[in-house]
């Protein structure tokens, strides 16, 4: 079964991406994908966006609130459309050569609205073999992300401050309920 993560801002859906990460690395598996961590300001506002890869741990800047990138704009963010590029590209990789488990952290307004970021990836997801899925979205656009990638199922985990201590390992559970690591 496939994942869609959603749950308010800043309440832990990355954090939770990272532990499915180590806990997928521990049972066997090879996760990869995208993680978008926040770094805040001294008021506790999103500031820069980095894009780190699950796999190697390399990051890039992504996008920022404080700063123009010379990429495409959403809410306040400005993104670097250099490095969403490289993001695409490391997630087409990672699907051509059979990574255990996708990680997408996150699909929103700019790929579902705009038709771009990380929008190519999701027409490489309506199509052949896949791994597992772990997406994130928020909210008030799962429904529209579902409509993008018909036939794929997709089981619905919403972070919150009361579950978000053991949803790591069920989301686990899910993912790898009828697969076995390396076959």
């Amino acid at each position: 079964m496939n994942v869609l993560l959603t749950g308010k801002r800043q309440v832990g859906k990355t954090a939770i991406c990272k532990q499915v990460a180590e806990l997928a690395r521990g049972l066997g598996y090879d996760p990869a994908g995208v993680l978008t961590p926040v770094i805040l300001d001294e008021d506790g506002f999103p500031v820069v966006r980095h894009a780190l890869m699950v796999s190697d741990g390399q990051q890039r800047l992504l996008a920022r609130t404080d700063g123009d990138l010379d990429g495409s704009r959403t809410g306040r963010y400005s993104f670097d459309a250099g490095v969403l590029s490289w993001v695409v590209e490391r997630l087409r990789r990672a699907i051509s050569q059979g990574c255990d488990l996708l990680i997408v952290d996150e699909i929103g307004p700019l790929e579902l609205e705009r038709g771009r970021g990380l929008a190519p990836i999701l027409s490489d997801l309506s199509g052949g073999r896949l791994p597992p899925l772990l997406l994130v979205v928020r909210s008030e656009l799962a429904g529209r992300l579902q409509k993008r990638l018909p036939g794929i199922p997709f089981r619905t985990f919403t972070v919150t401050q009361e579950n978000r201590q053991a949803l790591a390992d069920a989301i686990i559970k899910e993912l790898f309920a009828e697969h076995d690591p390396g076959g």
